[in-house]
């Protein structure tokens, strides 16, 4: 078993992985800046206690706490995490124009989709950013997008207007809202959906694919992706088998 940690800014995922890079267990919680390696590590002896972990890998989007995520991981398990980069092998060639300026989960999240699904492909993840990554048939990173996620849509309309306040944000089937919380729910969610795929038939255009795969992953995905006219696999732990390939092309497989 390995530990997988995916640190995003909202939450922190951990999760122990099998040698069939399956997760067999996880817990999320909250990313603080400001907590110490304390926090983590109550949070990490979670898995501890079930199995060792013969080694860590990391990926993270929030660089002011991966000092402190390094010493827990140290204290509970007497293991150095690996922190996934563009510097790492990933099987893929990085057309960024800067590769170090890539996001350590747009890394994870192709490596586990190109893995798994092949090329041509778009990975979306729908967090607190919504990002496309497109790779294509020579396993080339092109680049993506990234946009404000559902939730941090929705708290800058509130934040932003006098008499529109947050809502919760549920599935509605409805395309014309007839009261604030249901237009505000189409217009962040509904909304999303059309938004990927007005994205999606854009980006096939680009490339002129007519057959690309399509996967999502993220904490709104499923809701969303349901709403969307092209076909997406929704991937919950993309991110995790990402992690897994990412160590085993480093490791030489997982025991």
């Amino acid at each position: 078993m390995i530990l997988g940690i995916d640190v995003g800014n909202t939450d922190t995922v951990a999760a122990l992985i099998d040698e069939d890079g399956v997760v067999q267990k996880d817990h999320r919680y909250p990313t603080k800046k400001n907590e110490t390696d304390l926090y983590h590590r109550e949070h990490l002896r979670y898995f501890v206690e079930a199995e060792m972990p013969h080694g860590i890998i990391i990926s993270s989007v929030v660089p002011e706490i991966n000092g402190y995520l390094k010493q827990a991981c140290i204290c509970i398990a007497d293991k150095r995490p690996v922190f996934v980069s563009a510097g790492l092998q990933t099987l893929l060639t990085v057309k960024y124009d800067d590769p170090d300026k890539l996001g350590a989960d747009l890394i994870t999240g192709a490596v586990g989709a190109v893995s798994k699904y092949g090329t041509p492909i778009i990975v979306v993840d729908i967090g607190t950013a919504t990002t496309f990554s497109v790779i294509n048939d020579d396993n080339e990173y092109l680049g993506g997008l990234i946009a404000p996620g559902p939730h941090i849509s929705m708290k800058a309309l509130a934040s932003m207007t006098s008499l529109l306040p947050e809502t919760e944000l549920i599935v509605t089937d409805k395309v014309i809202g007839t009261n604030t919380a249901d237009c505000i729910r189409i217009g962040t969610l509904t909304a999303h959906a059309a938004m990927i795929d007005g994205m999606i038939e854009r980006v096939c255009e680009t490339l002129s694919a007519t057959d690309i795969t399509i996967v999502a992953t993220g904490g709104r995905a499923e809701d969303i992706t349901h709403m969307c006219s092209h076909k997406v696999i929704y991937d919950r732990d993309l991110l995790f088998y990402g992690l897994y390939k990412l160590y085993s092309n480093l490791n030489n497989g997982i025991k």
